[in-house]
């Protein structure tokens, strides 16, 4: 038990997750899964980042108090994602490795665990659409060209687009 603790925590989840054992195949495609998802939403962080340095390069005292609450939630709703899928892997090893509950109450918790992280992303990815099309922000999207990314929920891949809604 010492050693474990004497161990960084990158040792103890890479030992947790690739266990040569059968049910690795689980537990590695759940890693997968939230690590290519975190990957996936690294990119709304730096758009945090971007809206975060467009709004204090503009004069804020010209700005409403619509400006700054839409601003928190769309900065908000596009950290969220990450931080989730982030957390999901070291819940799911403190879950397995650090918890003494059953198996069954385990299985459980893991599967609400996935299913309560997808509503999240799911839900902040509606949020971010609702909010980018309030006239507050229309000009940050306007000017970063947003529109047909996140409101219009397609993206441009060698002149197609893909819909990725209805």
């Amino acid at each position: 038990m010492e050693e474990q603790e004497k161990e960084p925590m990158s040792k103890q989840l890479f030992k947790f997750y690739f266990v040569n054992s059968w049910y690795s195949l689980f537990t590695i495609t759940y890693l997968l899964f939230f690590f290519y998802s975190a990957i996936f939403y690294f990119d709304r962080v730096l758009l945090a980042l971007k809206f975060l340095y467009y709004t204090v390069r503009l004069s804020t005292a010209l700005l409403g108090l619509s400006h700054l609450f839409l601003g928190i939630g769309f900065m908000v709703a596009l950290i969220i994602p990450f931080s989730v899928s982030i957390s999901a892997i070291f819940i799911f090893f403190n879950l397995w490795k650090e918890s003494e509950i059953q198996i069954k109450q385990k299985l459980v918790s893991t599967l609400f665990i996935i299913i309560i992280i997808i509503t999240i992303m799911i839900s902040m990815d509606d949020i971010i659409r609702v909010i980018a099309q309030k006239e507050p922000l229309a000009d940050f999207v306007q000017k970063n060209e947003l529109s047909q990314k996140i409101i219009s929920g397609s993206i441009e891949v060698e002149n197609e687009t893909l819909i990725l809604e209805e």
